[in-house]
């Protein structure tokens, strides 16, 4: 079985809270919402109970908040279970296969070594090429789509988002529409420095879509999210006046609050942040708050909140008031009370930096 198939049966079969016993993760939980599905466990050796996420969905992607140097942003269940055992890649595989008890056979070819003897400044230049060089998104790299694509919808603010306080004027702004045959609302995205159409989300309206085998979203394959920050092109005028750029999760956060006349949000488009979205929002050289969804801990907020520590004045909204419910954004919450979490968000200086190195040491 492929590398491909084989997380994809792990998935499917739902075994990936038995490969995770397997490999001595504990305090194994799964979470579901509107947004995501995904499990979260400790270390094998370490006490920090929301320490991993694993995602369910057929690539396993894999965050370990408390072993960032091991885990980079391709990890999957196979790297966790290569630290978690010892074990190199192929043999990692092999393991699975046997825990699983799949037939193991691989197809895997090692490059031969070449006999060539090579100048050692070029192996110091192949090294620091491979680990210390990280290569910066051009406006070249962007793959443009054709606003040609947005007339086959029509431009209309779904009641259901009205309903939960979605303006029309923001709805305008932000060019929602909807597609009455795919029964989905076309969120479009727009490259932050020049507004050009990137990416589609589009998102299902049908109720228990799940039973249907339908999925959430379907965004466009040629979008990569991880290169942009949604929002961000529409309101990058308000916020650098503000001083402030407030970082949430989803694309509705930002509609929400830009309805209540609020324009200093953006989206990441998930609780996971990208190097490319760091560099970003330290050009803006604005105050940089994350507001993530109540559900999502202390530890991975502290994490993002570390990505900006002594470059730029950074804080954070965190609900110790009981404000918002169980998986509600700040956004969902009613303005008095958003301005209310806003204006007690809390700073992240050393003595939080000093909080967030306590909870790594307590791994």
């Amino acid at each position: 079985m492929d590398i491909v198939s084989l997380k994809k049966y792990i998935f499917e079969e739902h075994k990936v809270e038995y490969v995770l016993k397997e490999i001595g993760c504990h305090d194994i939980k799964y979470h579901s919402n509107k947004e995501k599905e995904y499990f979260s466990c400790a270390n094998y050796n370490g006490n920090n109970l929301y320490a991993i996420n694993v995602k369910n969905n057929p690539y396993l992607n894999v965050k370990n908040w408390t072993r960032e140097k091991e885990f980079d942003e391709n990890a999957d269940i196979i790297t966790l279970v290569e630290y978690n055992k010892k074990l190199s890649f192929v043999e990692a595989i092999k393991y699975l296969h046997k825990i699983l008890g799949l037939d193991f056979k691989w197809n895997g070819k090692p490059k031969k070594k070449s006999k060539e003897n090579k100048d050692i400044l070029n192996i110091g230049l192949e090294i620091f090429t491979k680990y210390s060089c990280k290569k910066r998104v051009n406006v070249s790299d962007i793959h443009v789509l054709k606003e040609e694509l947005l007339y086959d919808y029509v431009p209309l603010l779904y009641i259901g988002w009205f309903r939960e306080g979605v303006m029309h004027r923001s709805a305008k702004k932000f060019g929602l529409a909807y597609s009455y045959m795919r029964n989905r609302i076309i969120i479009p995205h727009r490259y932050w420095l020049t507004g050009e159409l990137i990416g589609i989300n589009a998102r299902t309206t049908i109720d228990n879509y799940e039973e249907f085998n339908i999925k959430k979203y379907w965004i466009t394959p040629s979008y990569q999210k991880s290169k942009n920050l949604y929002g961000l092109w529409e309101n990058r005028e308000t916020i650098e006046k503000a001083g402030y750029a407030v970082v949430y999760e989803a694309e509705k956060s930002v509609l929400k609050r830009d309805s209540l006349l609020d324009n200093t949000g953006v989206a990441l488009s998930g609780h996971t942040i990208s190097e490319e979205q760091v560099r970003i929002l330290i050009g803006l050289n604005v105050e940089i708050v994350i507001a993530m969804d109540k559900d999502v801990c202390i530890e991975e907020i502290r994490f993002l909140c570390e990505k900006f520590y002594r470059i730029r004045k950074t804080s954070y909204i965190y609900d110790n008031y009981d404000l918002l419910n169980k998986k509600d954004s700040p956004a969902d919450a009613r303005n008095k009370d958003y301005q209310f979490l806003f204006n007690h968000r809390i700073f992240y200086d050393t003595k939080e930096h000093r909080k967030y190195v306590r909870s790594l040491e307590e791994k």
